[in-house]
């Protein structure tokens, strides 16, 4: 036995098992059950109220800030690309300083800029002033984003360190799907309530969620583990970071994996930004009001994450059973049918665009499971901070991309020209990933000969 599996043979007898026994779940020495159940309790409302904030725009947009349509796909751009702008400027410093006060104080402190976020978003009265409580929710985006992952590698030990990610992250998935459904049906009811005042009816609406997120803060405050990590690796500098990350892209497989991430990340970013925004313009086009044409669009953008999840072990299945860039290139080709599909929609609100839904539900978590694997298995122990760091860098530049370019095309040519941008994108990197294939298959085949 060697050093290392000494090691985690030492670690998995110090652990105690979590969960099922089939799961066979193993959480570190030092960590308590309230401790894990904390965690899968923030997994549950992580992704649902990052979400939710582009999920409402369209609304605070039309009825309380009374901003034109052709204007709405740009400003909702503009915001994704400056939150995008404060995340990556502050997510290093967040991950280092939670090294130094623990993570705790950080991810309860997440929730609360959440919680204050959503408070402030309503009462804006100017663009500027979206502008800037947007700037400053970003900071809570940074923090979650950073934490969950952190507190994962911190509680499991290293044998149970993917099923306990693969848990929570399946727990973000189930909580988007089940917070955000009762948030969708909130609306209608505040609009009674407030004799069809909208701009009370929106506040009431986020208000909810500002509650929901303090009430997550206070759990996280109660159940987490306190202090710091008891093994902080060192950090390289982000030179060195970017000198060993860009040098891997000699690798082609790995190079791949890069655009994969300009793509994944740019597909997801599109449906959050823009998606139902692109419906309740749908919505009020062909009569309907504001709230009813909001609320189609973000039952169907639910839908889309139901059918991701429901495809998420098949996809799994086949990128474990084939070759990774075979399974990236069947992800992509399920995005650009997705995306392109929009185009053939009649009527986008009726019942083609279920079948739309299921198609960029599955190229969406496709593209995005499909390149992460396929960079955690190209990237060498040596610098695999580093290699996946220039890969999550490029999943950044992505959905910058996309949350300007796209703003801007929105702008110009119509709500529904920012997914085309993805669909040709998801096309072009399809045909760098076949090529890649058959250069592969090309290189095995002759070293076979050689054998």
């Amino acid at each position: 036995m060697n050093e290392r599996a000494a090691a985690m043979a030492l670690e998995d007898s110090r652990a105690f098992r979590f969960g099922p026994k089939k799961l066979n779940l193993l959480i570190g020495e030092g960590v308590s059950r309230l401790n894990v159940y904390t965690l899968l309790f923030g997994s549950f409302f992580g992704i649902a109220m990052m979400g939710f904030v582009n999920a409402c725009q369209p609304y605070l947009f039309t009825e309380v800030l009374n901003i034109p349509a052709d204007e709405q796909g740009p400003l909702a751009g503009n915001l994704t690309f400056l939150s995008e702008i404060v995340v990556i400027c502050t997510i290093g410093l967040i991950g280092a300083f939670s090294d130094k006060v623990g993570r705790k104080p950080l991810w309860v402190g997440a929730f609360l800029i959440f919680a204050i976020g959503y408070f402030l978003y309503p009462i804006a009265t100017s663009v500027n002033e979206l502008v800037a409580y947007r700037m400053f929710f970003a900071i809570g985006l940074a923090a979650n984003t950073a934490m969950l992952p952190s507190v994962i590698n911190d509680y499991a030990v290293e044998s149970s360190r993917g099923k306990l990610t693969a848990v929570c992250f399946m727990l973000n998935g189930l909580g988007f799907i089940l917070l955000l459904t009762p948030l969708r049906l909130l609306l209608p009811l505040f609009s009674e309530m407030t004799d069809g005042d909208p701009v009370q009816a929106a506040r009431y609406w986020l208000w909810t969620a500002s509650g929901i997120c303090l009430f997550v803060s206070t759990g996280l405050l109660i159940g987490l583990k306190a202090g710091t990590p008891t093994q902080v690796a060192k950090r390289e500098s982000m030179l060195a970071t970017l000198t060993i990350g860009i040098g891997a892209a000699k690798k082609l497989r790995v190079a791949l994996a890069y655009v994969a991430a300009i793509v994944a990340r740019g597909d997801m970013a599109v449906l959050s930004t823009f998606f139902v925004l692109w419906l309740t313009q749908e919505g009020i086009a062909a009569g309907m009001d504001t709230k009813t044409a909001s609320g189609l669009g973000l039952k169907f953008y639910i839908l889309i994450q139901v059918f991701a999840l429901c495809w998420l072990p098949v996809m799994g299945y086949i990128l474990d059973k084939f070759d990774r860039v075979a399974g990236l290139a069947i992800a992509l080709f399920l995005g650009g049918l997705g995306y392109f599909s929009m185009l053939l929609l009649d009527d986008p609100l009726g019942p083609n665009m279920y079948f739309v839904a299921v198609l960029i539900g599955m190229g969406e978590i496709s593209a995005n499971l499909a390149s992460l694997t396929l960079i955690g298995s190209e990237a060498p122990a040596k610098g695999r901070g580093a290699i996946i760091g220039m890969f999550s860098l490029c999943g950044a530049i992505g959905i910058l991309l996309i949350a300007k370019v796209g703003g801007t095309l929105s702008g110009m040519y119509g709500s529904i020209s920012p997914f085309i941008l993805v669909a040709c994108a998801n096309v072009a990197v399809l045909v760098f990933a076949l090529i890649v294939l058959a250069i592969t298959r090309k290189e095995k085949a002759r070293l076979a000969e050689a054998a």
